[in-house]
């Protein structure tokens, strides 16, 4: 890891990632959107994985749209859930609901087609190890689809967890549980999550980090002038050769 060669005294360049910047959040939205349908026309049952979060909507919506002027066909696709929340008293606002209603019901993803991760099973251990060997069984992961929070962390990857990890529970940083409060009509404890690990996006084979608003600039200048480090997990797009990344330029007012 670069972040292991530094401490030891290395001296390396920071490597930029691949990076588009768009005039607003429609512009980065259709275009994250060519990105996806570009991979599933090449490989129509490709394995996806797709986040829930105000951040992908208008992408969605305009998947949607291109799938019902005929313009794209996910029939044949296949999807993986990126991340969960555990341990909710209400599960009716979690991601599961929010892709269920604005992404795998408008496209008519059948539900046999999307692996989730059985947030109520007794062995989340075990879970987390079936949810791996159903993307090893896969050949991996074809476009994966990332947001990037308020601390740096994709999925539920939060600062300090290992980049070598797979699937895992994990506990919720403070940030990721206050910045949760937005995506439920009501004050929810947020403890713990459930996620792919970092390992399964340097694995994927394609993969695009969308990040729009004014609110995500100080994050995306810190992640894209900082080093890989675990500190910032979004700094692992700097390691990965087929990342990349779509900003509108709000969110990339401060590089």
């Amino acid at each position: 890891m670069e972040e292991i060669a530094i401490n030891l005294g290395a001296k390396l360049d920071i490597k930029k990632p691949n990076m588009i910047i768009c005039d607003d959040y429609e512009s980065m939205s259709q275009k994250s959107a060519d990105l996806i349908c570009e991979v599933v026309d090449n490989k129509p049952e490709a394995l996806l994985c797709f986040p829930a979060g105000n951040s992908a909507l208008r992408t969605y919506e305009i998947l949607k749209n291109r799938y019902d002027e005929g313009k794209v066909d996910f029939s044949k696709a296949r999807f993986v859930q990126l991340d969960e929340w555990l341990d909710l008293d209400d599960e009716s606002e979690n991601s599961t609901a929010f892709t269920m209603k604005n992404l795998y019901m408008p496209l008519r993803i059948q539900p046999e087609k999307i692996r989730l991760f059985d947030i109520h099973s007794e062995d989340m251990v075990a879970e987390c190890k079936s949810v791996d060997a159903a993307i090893f069984e896969k050949g991996g992961i074809d476009l994966i689809l990332l947001g990037l929070g308020m601390n740096g962390h994709l999925g539920l990857n939060e600062p300090g967890d290992s980049f070598s990890t797979y699937s895992k529970v994990v506990t919720l940083d403070g940030t990721t549980m206050n910045v949760g409060q937005k995506y439920s009509s009501k004050p929810t404890e947020l403890t713990r999550g459930v996620t792919l690990g970092v390992k399964h996006i340097f694995d994927a084979k394609k993969v695009i980090l969308q990040v729009g608003g004014k609110a995500k600039a100080d994050i995306v200048k810190k992640t894209f002038e900082s080093r890989p480090t675990i500190d910032i997990p979004g700094t692992v797009m700097k390691l990965i050769d087929n990342g990349i990344v779509v900003l509108d330029r709000d969110a990339a007012s401060g590089l």
